[in-house]
């Protein structure tokens, strides 16, 4: 199963969003230290064509608070489209990275994320389609 996100050529709109959703594995996730180090990690977005060959490398991305959080908080990582990101048309898969710093580390937590490092989407490609 696939997230599909679609654009129009040489588009900077809409913005790429994605929610940083708490699966229920990990405690560590609704605690204060969460979400230091979520505001502080490095968030960066890649995408790649069906040849596997980088179209957007690493290129930072903004973290904000959902509008909808209700009693928890909840994060949207946003990317902004530059106008040369859209220029051809096709297929495209894209992921997002998330480098946390060591204000991660908790001792009445373990870690989620052994290598300080964490992937978007988990559970299923992300594709953006370029129409």
């Amino acid at each position: 199963m696939a997230q599909y996100f679609y654009i129009n050529q040489n588009s900077e709109l809409p913005i790429l969003r994605m929610e940083l959703i708490d699966d229920g594995r990990y405690e560590f996730i609704k605690t204060d230290k969460f979400n230091n180090a979520i505001q502080n990690a490095a968030i960066t977005f890649s995408m790649w064509d069906e040849q596997g060959i980088l179209k957007i490398s690493n290129a930072p991305c903004s973290i904000i608070l959902s509008e909808d959080r209700g009693c928890e908080d909840r994060y949207i990582i946003e990317y902004k489209w530059k106008k040369h990101d859209t220029k051809k048309k096709g297929q495209f898969k894209g992921r997002f990275d998330i480098k946390f710093n060591d204000d991660i580390k908790d001792e009445n937590y373990s870690n989620p994320y052994p290598s300080g490092d964490l992937i978007m989407p988990i559970y299923e490609d992300l594709i953006i389609m370029i129409k």
